[in-house]
């Protein structure tokens, strides 16, 4: 989550990029239906639902809301440098293959911490196909192992669709 000092405005805070959940609409649902779990989060808004990069974002504003804390989470000791190596090596050889039997690529554009920014390309980006999201999830799965900690993949193309179809 962002630096708590300076929160952004939670309407518009985009907390699951694969369903466009903001941080709004899932903070309305936990406190209309005193929902406990990102699992039950994600029945009643999809948030988390796709490639799990906002797992962890969800359980955040859980325990932010019902005052509980959960033991830190793993920092890799790589440098953000040596992730990107690895993360090129692993869509290189591993997930372009996959992406491309999808009719789709990707591209990294950086690697700041647990963030991988990248852009998608392809007919299928921003579909919500299962066949789409499994990709996107074994792509986290595969860059945390990779780091040695959970990683965020950040899709820059469905922060551009949702700046492009906000009505704001």
């Amino acid at each position: 989550m962002s630096d708590p000092v300076h929160r952004p405005d939670p309407r518009e805070n985009l907390i699951c990029r694969c369903y466009q959940v903001t941080e709004a609409t899932i903070r309305q649902a936990i406190e209309a239906r005193n929902l406990r779990t990102v699992e039950a989060v994600t029945a009643r808004t999809n948030a988390a639902g796709g490639c799990s990069s906002c797992y962890d974002d969800v359980q955040d504003i859980l325990d932010q809301m019902h005052g509980s804390t959960r033991a830190r989470r793993r920092v890799s000791p790589l440098t953000n440098a040596q992730k990107r190596t690895l993360i090129l090596a692993l869509i290189r050889d591993d997930i372009r293959p996959l992406f491309r039997l999808n009719d789709m690529d990707i591209h990294v554009l950086g690697v700041q911490d647990d963030q991988v920014f990248a852009r998608t390309e392809g007919p299928l980006v921003g579909t919500t196909l299962p066949s789409v999201l499994t990709l996107k999830w074994h792509l986290v799965k595969m860059m945390s192992e990779a780091c040695g900690q959970k990683m965020q993949f950040i899709e820059m193309n469905m922060l551009d669709r949702r700046e492009t179809t906000d009505p704001n």
